[in-house]
């Protein structure tokens, strides 16, 4: 192994991961640092590739810089920390190299990189109107050639969530290990949830990133019916913000509903949890096998035929509303504060990937 640990984290950004865990290792003093794609939402990072508009700057950033720098970053780190089935350059025509320098590759699947369309098609019935059965024979297709031809060169291979790890299983590779979604909890100002009276309004957040994916038709619904019903409720929709501004939403929510969709909850869900935000998800159970914190996980759970039920027990019993918040803080400062994130992943570079003995 070699003496100092230097690690690369990119060049994808998706719920921050990149940004986030570069930054939280060297707080922890390894060196380490984020070098990240474009990213409209402009999440943290310490190096973006920025978009560029004019023919002169982009032939010089795309032709000379970019090369340069990601030509840079494989010489100057040792352990790379890949996202999302992309490595340093396109195709991944860089990652046969990596041993042949004795550095080391870790790869990170964060849900499209690694879905199986088809699985899911058939294990929640979707319609043939839906977006996964129209496109997964294309789509897995893909990703098979993709995680096939990756495979040859990876240390090793871990997901964000346990869902991946059936995913990677009808793709015949497998996850080495699931390593919880990171969140800054202590950068997260906590807001107790404040106790409401029958008549007071309760307002229900949702955030789509794709409303499809996150299946927004069956919470919209499930609202209208409430209504209808005469329920005090106020719904938020809230798409295309700021990171910023989407915290701001959450504060000023009484629940927030992340997705129905895909059988886990994601950052959405675990950044309104910090807050201290009762939070509503579809979890599918099937996945518990694969982590060990499951009794644990306070997300209420819905689907498409229990989500109006539930939501309606949530408002008649909202004085339980303020200890289901602070219960959902508290989860995610024990499993995906990034502090704890990050020195499982040291145990995993160092033990797992170099096989140093800790």
């Amino acid at each position: 192994m070699p003496k100092k640990l230097k690690v690369f984290h990119g060049l994808v950004n998706y719920g921050t991961q990149a940004g986030l865990l570069a930054k939280e290792f060297r707080d922890l003093g390894v060196e380490a640092k984020s070098y990240t794609k474009y990213d409209r939402f402009n999440r943290q990072t310490d190096y973006q590739f920025k978009k560029k508009e004019t023919l002169l700057e982009k032939a010089f950033y795309y032709k000379v810089l970019y090369p340069l720098v990601r030509l840079m970053c494989f010489f100057k780190y040792n352990t790379f920390h890949f996202y999302f089935g992309q490595s340093l350059f396109k195709n991944q025509r860089d990652l046969p190299l990596y041993r042949l320098f004795n550095k080391k590759v870790i790869m990170e699947y964060l849900g499209n990189d690694i879905r199986h369309y088809k699985s899911l098609v058939e294990r929640y019935d979707l319609p043939e109107s839906h977006d996964y059965y129209q496109r997964m024979e294309v789509h897995d297709s893909k990703v098979r050639q993709r995680v096939h031809r990756e495979n040859k060169y990876i240390d090793y291979l871990i997901s964000c969530l346990p869902t991946h790890v059936d995913f990677a299983k009808e793709y015949n590779v497998e996850v080495k290990e699931v390593v919880p979604l990171a969140v800054d909890v202590n950068s997260i100002i906590y807001m107790p949830f404040k106790k409401k009276n029958t008549r007071e309004t309760i307002t229900i957040l949702h955030a789509p990133t794709s409303r499809v994916f996150k299946g927004t038709i069956h919470i919209e619904k499930a609202i209208e019916k409430l209504k209808s019903e005469g329920y005090n409720v106020e719904f938020r929709l809230v798409e295309g913000v700021s990171h910023e501004e989407l915290f701001r939403e959450y504060r000023n929510c009484d629940i927030f509903i992340d997705q129905i969709s895909v059988g886990w909850y994601g950052t959405a869900a675990l950044e309104a949890m910090v807050v201290g935000r009762p939070t509503c998800a579809f979890i599918d159970e099937r996945y518990y096998q694969y982590i060990d914190y499951a009794e644990e996980i306070p997300v209420v759970n819905i689907n498409k035929e229990t989500i109006t039920d539930q939501l309606r027990n949530l408002i008649d019993n909202s004085e339980k509303l303020p200890e289901l918040g602070k219960r959902s803080r508290e989860f995610v400062e024990k499993y995906h504060d990034v502090k704890n994130v990050c020195l499982k992943l040291i145990n995993i570079y160092k033990k797992k990937v170099w096989g140093e003995e800790l």
